[in-house]
């Protein structure tokens, strides 16, 4: 009886206590493998909510400014642009910020090139490098209300409407179908700009065209920086979003005014099926809507995704197709600037 009773006391064997470890083992693996897919798929799904916030509400930002291109402005500096099919396109779009409405509504805001300073049909990209232009005093404070909009020296006193490091725009009020000249300001004074044109043209002036008088306008200056790996978006060379893998333009344009955009090779530059757009070939009175697509990618590779590579919206020519695990999106916006075609008004 008391053999029996020691016999029923005795623990487990040391190959039920390997087996119950291994079990248990196979258990806690199994467990922390849902673990750390259920904390990896969180954090892909965190990145992606995060790239679409930040891109929605980037695109926002675009969209109100190509809304409100034109602005008080003459149709030919309301929007210009640099289109690449093999990088990121640029755009411009004129500014609003140092213009206060008054009872100021023709449309005709800008300033003007001094009596001195002419302007040279052939200046152009990269030729000169860079130009300085003297400016008419009395029209560079653009919306006569006794300041200036940009303190660029820091002073703490307001000394220009063209911001150092921003856009311009320029063309010609009177025939605005010469095209238009946009690019980069290095310096602004009340007197004087030192600009870099990075796309457009004014082309020559011929025996039916009107006196004509050069317009610049300050402009906010989209692109996506190619000196950071991260695809950094820019508004003026701030830092808006990264992540993004390219910025597209498309413009539309009634060319023949007949109320229809009527074919991607004839009216739509920038489109897949369209030309290339060059500013100095359109006449912004007939712009009817801009078209802007902007790729986004998540912050981190995703381990458990095995695709994933760059994706070409309208007329961009894809890179060598390869696999990367980035996760993107891609936002795509149209817009139709509620001020060109209508001489500016408001």
């Amino acid at each position: 009886m008391s053999q029996r009773i020691q016999m029923n006391r005795r623990g487990f064997t040391l190959i039920e206590l390997m087996l119950a470890m291994t079990m248990l083992s196979i258990v806690v693996i199994l467990t922390l493998d849902s673990l750390t897919r259920q904390q990896k798929s969180s954090i892909v799904t965190e990145q992606i909510v995060e790239a679409q916030q930040n891109v929605r509400a980037v695109s926002s930002l675009i969209a109100r400014e190509i809304r409100m291109a034109g602005f008080m402005v003459p149709n030919a500096v309301g929007v210009c642009g640099v289109d690449s099919t093999t990088a990121p396109d640029q755009i411009f779009v004129s500014e609003t910020e140092p213009i206060v409405p008054d009872d100021e509504r023709a449309g005709t805001l800008g300033a003007r090139l001094a009596a001195t300073q002419g302007w040279t049909a052939t200046w152009t990209v990269g030729s000169p490098a860079t130009l300085t232009l003297n400016l008419d005093s009395s029209t560079t404070d653009l919306d006569g209300d006794g300041t200036y909009f940009y303190d660029n020296d820091g002073n703490g006193t307001g000394e220009a409407d063209f911001r150092v490091n921003g856009g311009f725009i320029l063309g010609d009020l009177a025939n605005p179908h010469r095209g238009s000249v946009c690019g980069t300001v290095s310096a602004a004074s009340s007197t004087q700009i030192t600009v870099a044109i990075l796309a457009g043209q004014l082309s020559a002036l011929i025996s039916s065209d009107a006196e004509e008088e050069i317009v610049l306008v300050p402009a906010a200056h989209y692109r996506v920086n190619a000196g950071f790996a991260t695809g950094r978006l820019e508004r003026n060379q701030d830092l808006l979003a990264q992540g993004i893998d390219d910025l597209q333009i498309s413009y539309f344009f009634d060319v023949d005014d007949d109320g229809v955009v009527d074919s991607a090779a004839a009216e739509e530059p920038g489109t897949s099926g369209g030309a290339t757009y060059s500013a100095a070939n359109w006449d912004n009175e007939t712009l009817k809507e801009v078209r802007f697509s902007l790729v986004v990618r998540t912050r981190a590779t995703d381990l458990n995704f095995d695709g994933g590579s760059f994706i070409a919206f309208e007329n961009r020519t894809p890179p060598v197709a390869s696999t990367d695990g980035f996760r993107r999106r891609v936002i795509v916006g149209g817009v139709r600037p509620r001020n060109i075609g209508n001489a500016g008004s408001i």
